[in-house]
Protein backbone atom coordinates (compact mmCIF):
# COMPACT_ATOMS: atom_id res chain seq x y z
CA UNK A 1 0.00 0.00 0.00
CA UNK A 2 1.23 3.50 -0.72
CA UNK A 3 1.52 6.40 1.75
CA UNK A 4 0.77 10.13 1.63
CA UNK A 5 4.48 10.77 1.01
CA UNK A 6 4.24 8.68 -2.17
CA UNK A 7 1.37 10.85 -3.43
CA UNK A 8 3.25 14.03 -2.57
CA UNK A 9 6.28 12.76 -4.47
CA UNK A 10 4.09 11.89 -7.46
CA UNK A 11 2.78 15.49 -7.52
CA UNK A 12 6.34 16.82 -7.33
CA UNK A 13 7.49 14.65 -10.26
CA UNK A 14 4.62 15.91 -12.38
CA UNK A 15 5.18 19.53 -11.39
CA UNK A 16 8.96 19.48 -11.74
CA UNK A 17 9.09 17.33 -14.86
CA UNK A 18 11.56 14.77 -13.64
CA UNK A 19 12.86 12.45 -10.94
CA UNK A 20 15.96 14.49 -10.09
CA UNK A 21 14.12 17.80 -9.84
CA UNK A 22 11.45 16.22 -7.63
CA UNK A 23 14.18 14.78 -5.40
CA UNK A 24 15.80 18.22 -4.99
CA UNK A 25 12.44 19.81 -4.20
CA UNK A 26 11.72 17.30 -1.44
CA UNK A 27 15.24 17.04 -0.08
CA UNK A 28 15.46 13.28 -0.74
CA UNK A 29 17.48 11.06 -3.08
CA UNK A 30 16.46 10.29 -6.69
CA UNK A 31 16.48 6.61 -5.72
CA UNK A 32 13.83 7.28 -3.06
CA UNK A 33 11.70 9.19 -5.57
CA UNK A 34 11.96 6.33 -8.09
CA UNK A 35 11.07 3.78 -5.40
CA UNK A 36 7.99 5.75 -4.35
CA UNK A 37 6.82 6.08 -7.94
CA UNK A 38 7.38 2.38 -8.67
CA UNK A 39 5.42 1.43 -5.53
CA UNK A 40 2.55 3.69 -6.55
CA UNK A 41 2.42 2.38 -10.13
CA UNK A 42 2.57 -1.24 -8.93
CA UNK A 43 -0.34 -0.71 -6.54
CA UNK A 44 -2.46 1.08 -9.17
CA UNK A 45 -1.52 -1.27 -11.98
CA UNK A 46 -0.97 1.57 -14.46
CA UNK A 47 1.90 3.58 -15.92
CA UNK A 48 1.67 7.10 -14.53
CA UNK A 49 4.48 8.64 -16.61
CA UNK A 50 5.94 8.26 -20.07
CA UNK A 51 9.73 8.28 -19.60
CA UNK A 52 12.49 9.40 -21.94
CA UNK A 53 16.21 9.76 -21.34
CA UNK A 54 15.77 13.33 -20.09
CA UNK A 55 12.17 13.98 -19.08
CA UNK A 56 8.97 12.38 -17.88
CA UNK A 57 5.43 13.30 -18.87
CA UNK A 58 2.10 12.23 -17.46
CA UNK A 59 0.24 9.42 -19.21
CA UNK A 60 -3.52 9.67 -19.75
CA UNK A 61 -4.09 7.66 -16.58
CA UNK A 62 -1.45 9.73 -14.78
CA UNK A 63 -3.15 12.99 -15.72
CA UNK A 64 -6.51 11.82 -14.40
CA UNK A 65 -4.91 10.53 -11.20
CA UNK A 66 -2.89 13.74 -10.77
CA UNK A 67 -5.95 15.99 -10.89
CA UNK A 68 -7.74 13.95 -8.23
CA UNK A 69 -4.71 13.55 -5.96
CA UNK A 70 -3.84 17.25 -6.07
CA UNK A 71 -7.34 18.15 -4.84
CA UNK A 72 -7.22 15.45 -2.16
CA UNK A 73 -3.88 16.68 -0.79
CA UNK A 74 -5.18 20.26 -0.70
CA UNK A 75 -8.31 19.14 1.13
CA UNK A 76 -6.18 17.18 3.58
CA UNK A 77 -4.03 20.23 4.30
CA UNK A 78 -7.16 22.31 4.87
CA UNK A 79 -8.61 19.67 7.18
CA UNK A 80 -5.40 19.52 9.23
CA UNK A 81 -5.44 23.29 9.56
CA UNK A 82 -9.09 23.37 10.61
CA UNK A 83 -8.54 20.93 13.47
CA UNK A 84 -5.18 22.32 14.53
CA UNK A 85 -2.91 20.03 12.48
CA UNK A 86 -2.99 16.41 13.61
CA UNK A 87 -5.36 17.16 16.47
CA UNK A 88 -3.24 19.82 18.20
CA UNK A 89 -2.60 23.54 17.83
CA UNK A 90 0.64 24.51 16.15
CA UNK A 91 3.44 25.96 18.25
CA UNK A 92 6.63 27.86 17.65
CA UNK A 93 7.77 30.91 15.70
CA UNK A 94 7.11 31.55 12.01
CA UNK A 95 9.19 33.99 9.94
CA UNK A 96 7.64 35.09 6.64
CA UNK A 97 8.72 37.71 4.12
CA UNK A 98 6.42 39.40 1.60
CA UNK A 99 5.69 42.73 -0.05
CA UNK A 100 4.27 45.35 2.34
CA UNK A 101 0.99 45.62 0.42
CA UNK A 102 0.31 41.90 0.70
CA UNK A 103 0.79 42.00 4.46
CA UNK A 104 -1.28 45.17 4.96
CA UNK A 105 -4.13 44.46 2.58
CA UNK A 106 -4.57 40.69 2.67
CA UNK A 107 -2.88 39.15 5.72
CA UNK A 108 -3.30 41.48 8.69
CA UNK A 109 -7.07 41.99 8.28
CA UNK A 110 -7.61 38.23 8.74
CA UNK A 111 -4.67 37.19 10.92
CA UNK A 112 -6.83 37.11 14.06
CA UNK A 113 -8.59 33.98 12.80
CA UNK A 114 -5.28 32.10 12.38
CA UNK A 115 -4.05 33.26 15.79
CA UNK A 116 -7.29 32.11 17.41
CA UNK A 117 -6.81 28.68 15.86
CA UNK A 118 -3.13 28.47 16.86
CA UNK A 119 -2.64 30.72 19.92
CA UNK A 120 0.85 29.32 20.66
CA UNK A 121 2.16 30.15 17.19
CA UNK A 122 3.99 33.49 16.97
CA UNK A 123 4.76 35.44 13.80
CA UNK A 124 7.56 37.65 12.51
CA UNK A 125 6.88 39.41 9.20
CA UNK A 126 9.65 40.89 7.06
CA UNK A 127 7.60 43.21 4.84
CA UNK A 128 9.94 44.54 2.15
CA UNK A 129 9.86 45.02 -1.61
CA UNK A 130 13.41 43.75 -2.18
CA UNK A 131 14.41 40.16 -2.93
CA UNK A 132 15.00 38.22 0.29
CA UNK A 133 17.27 35.16 0.40
CA UNK A 134 15.35 32.71 2.58
CA UNK A 135 18.42 30.84 3.79
CA UNK A 136 20.68 33.82 4.48
CA UNK A 137 17.95 35.82 6.23
CA UNK A 138 16.52 32.81 8.09
CA UNK A 139 12.99 33.06 6.71
CA UNK A 140 10.69 30.04 6.88
CA UNK A 141 8.57 31.14 3.93
CA UNK A 142 8.21 33.84 1.30
CA UNK A 143 5.13 35.14 -0.49
CA UNK A 144 6.43 36.20 -3.90
CA UNK A 145 4.94 38.24 -6.74
CA UNK A 146 5.83 37.24 -10.29
CA UNK A 147 6.75 34.15 -12.27
CA UNK A 148 9.17 32.10 -10.19
CA UNK A 149 12.42 30.79 -11.60
CA UNK A 150 12.92 27.04 -11.36
CA UNK A 151 14.74 26.14 -8.16
CA UNK A 152 15.01 23.48 -5.49
CA UNK A 153 12.55 25.40 -3.31
CA UNK A 154 8.97 24.20 -2.91
CA UNK A 155 6.46 26.62 -4.38
CA UNK A 156 2.68 26.83 -4.63
CA UNK A 157 0.66 29.32 -6.65
CA UNK A 158 -1.81 31.12 -4.39
CA UNK A 159 -3.64 33.39 -6.84
CA UNK A 160 -3.42 34.96 -10.27
CA UNK A 161 -2.34 38.57 -10.59
CA UNK A 162 -1.30 40.97 -13.36
CA UNK A 163 0.70 44.17 -13.50
CA UNK A 164 -0.98 47.22 -15.00
CA UNK A 165 -0.29 50.86 -15.83
CA UNK A 166 -2.46 53.24 -13.83
CA UNK A 167 -2.77 56.86 -12.78
CA UNK A 168 -5.06 59.15 -10.84
CA UNK A 169 -7.93 60.88 -12.67
CA UNK A 170 -6.51 64.23 -11.45
CA UNK A 171 -3.23 63.52 -13.22
CA UNK A 172 -4.98 62.52 -16.45
CA UNK A 173 -7.06 65.70 -16.35
CA UNK A 174 -3.89 67.81 -16.22
CA UNK A 175 -1.83 65.85 -18.73
CA UNK A 176 -4.43 64.00 -20.84
CA UNK A 177 -4.57 60.22 -21.05
CA UNK A 178 -1.92 58.64 -23.32
CA UNK A 179 -3.45 56.79 -26.27
CA UNK A 180 -0.36 54.71 -27.07
CA UNK A 181 2.91 53.63 -25.46
CA UNK A 182 4.70 56.12 -27.76
CA UNK A 183 2.94 58.97 -25.95
CA UNK A 184 4.34 57.92 -22.56
CA UNK A 185 7.59 59.80 -23.20
CA UNK A 186 5.71 63.07 -22.64
CA UNK A 187 4.38 61.98 -19.25
CA UNK A 188 5.50 61.79 -15.63
CA UNK A 189 5.97 58.52 -13.79
CA UNK A 190 6.72 57.24 -10.30
CA UNK A 191 8.82 54.11 -10.00
CA UNK A 192 10.76 51.88 -7.66
CA UNK A 193 14.57 51.74 -8.11
CA UNK A 194 14.32 48.53 -10.19
CA UNK A 195 11.38 49.80 -12.29
CA UNK A 196 13.23 52.30 -14.45
CA UNK A 197 12.56 50.23 -17.58
CA UNK A 198 9.01 49.01 -18.22
CA UNK A 199 10.03 46.95 -21.23
CA UNK A 200 8.14 49.16 -23.68
CA UNK A 201 10.91 49.57 -26.21
CA UNK A 202 12.36 52.72 -24.66
CA UNK A 203 9.03 54.52 -24.39
CA UNK A 204 9.51 55.51 -20.74
CA UNK A 205 8.24 58.79 -19.30
CA UNK A 206 11.12 61.25 -19.19
CA UNK A 207 10.12 62.89 -15.92
CA UNK A 208 10.56 60.33 -13.15
CA UNK A 209 10.09 60.37 -9.37
CA UNK A 210 11.72 57.41 -7.62
CA UNK A 211 10.47 56.04 -4.28
CA UNK A 212 11.81 53.21 -2.14
CA UNK A 213 8.71 51.12 -1.41
CA UNK A 214 5.50 49.98 -3.08
CA UNK A 215 3.15 51.67 -0.59
CA UNK A 216 4.71 55.07 -1.32
CA UNK A 217 4.34 54.26 -5.01
CA UNK A 218 0.60 53.80 -4.60
CA UNK A 219 0.26 56.96 -2.48
CA UNK A 220 2.21 59.04 -4.99
CA UNK A 221 0.03 57.80 -7.84
CA UNK A 222 -3.18 58.50 -5.90
CA UNK A 223 -1.92 62.06 -5.26
CA UNK A 224 -1.70 62.57 -9.02
CA UNK A 225 2.09 62.68 -9.36
CA UNK A 226 2.28 60.39 -12.38
CA UNK A 227 1.82 57.00 -14.00
CA UNK A 228 2.88 53.82 -12.18
CA UNK A 229 3.25 50.09 -12.77
CA UNK A 230 1.38 48.21 -10.04
CA UNK A 231 0.04 44.75 -9.35
CA UNK A 232 -3.70 44.88 -9.93
CA UNK A 233 -4.31 43.25 -6.55
CA UNK A 234 -2.15 45.91 -4.87
CA UNK A 235 -4.40 48.76 -6.07
CA UNK A 236 -7.72 46.94 -6.28
CA UNK A 237 -9.17 49.19 -3.56
CA UNK A 238 -8.10 52.39 -5.36
CA UNK A 239 -9.38 51.13 -8.72
CA UNK A 240 -12.78 50.29 -7.24
CA UNK A 241 -12.96 53.68 -5.49
CA UNK A 242 -11.99 55.54 -8.68
CA UNK A 243 -8.84 56.96 -7.06
CA UNK A 244 -6.78 55.27 -9.78
CA UNK A 245 -7.71 54.16 -13.29
CA UNK A 246 -6.00 51.68 -15.59
CA UNK A 247 -4.48 53.12 -18.75
CA UNK A 248 -3.25 51.41 -21.92
CA UNK A 249 -4.58 47.98 -20.91
CA UNK A 250 -2.59 45.05 -22.22
CA UNK A 251 0.43 47.16 -23.15
CA UNK A 252 2.86 45.83 -20.55
CA UNK A 253 4.96 42.85 -21.69
CA UNK A 254 5.19 39.92 -19.27
CA UNK A 255 2.36 41.38 -17.22
CA UNK A 256 1.41 38.02 -15.70
CA UNK A 257 2.60 38.14 -12.09
CA UNK A 258 1.03 35.31 -10.05
CA UNK A 259 1.46 35.28 -6.29
CA UNK A 260 3.10 32.16 -4.86
CA UNK A 261 4.53 30.79 -1.65
CA UNK A 262 8.11 29.55 -1.47
CA UNK A 263 9.88 27.49 1.18
CA UNK A 264 12.98 25.34 1.52
CA UNK A 265 12.44 21.59 1.01
CA UNK A 266 14.39 20.63 4.14
CA UNK A 267 12.39 22.75 6.59
CA UNK A 268 12.29 20.90 9.92
CA UNK A 269 8.69 21.78 10.78
CA UNK A 270 6.81 22.38 7.54
CA UNK A 271 3.36 21.94 9.14
CA UNK A 272 3.23 25.51 10.39
CA UNK A 273 4.30 26.80 6.96
CA UNK A 274 1.70 24.61 5.24
CA UNK A 275 -0.97 25.95 7.60
CA UNK A 276 0.11 29.55 6.92
CA UNK A 277 0.17 29.03 3.15
CA UNK A 278 -3.35 27.59 3.26
CA UNK A 279 -4.44 30.59 5.33
CA UNK A 280 -2.88 33.04 2.83
CA UNK A 281 -4.60 31.29 -0.06
CA UNK A 282 -7.93 31.78 1.71
CA UNK A 283 -7.10 35.46 2.31
CA UNK A 284 -6.69 36.00 -1.41
CA UNK A 285 -9.88 34.02 -2.03
CA UNK A 286 -11.78 36.51 0.06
Amino acid sequence: MYAIEDLQTFIQIAGRGGITAAARAQGISPATVSHRLAKLEKHLGVTLFHRSSRTVSLSVEGRAFHDRVERILDDLANAEMDIGSHGGALRGHLRVTMAPWILARFILPHLHSLRARHPELSFEFLAVDRYVNLVEERQDCAIRVGVLSDSSFISKKLTDNHRILCAAPSYLERHSEPTSVHALVDHHCICLPWQTDWGLGGHMPRNQVMVSNSDSLTDAAAHGLGIVVKSRLAVMRELEAGELVEILPGSLPAAHAPISSLRAPNLKDSRKVDAFVTFVSRCFGR
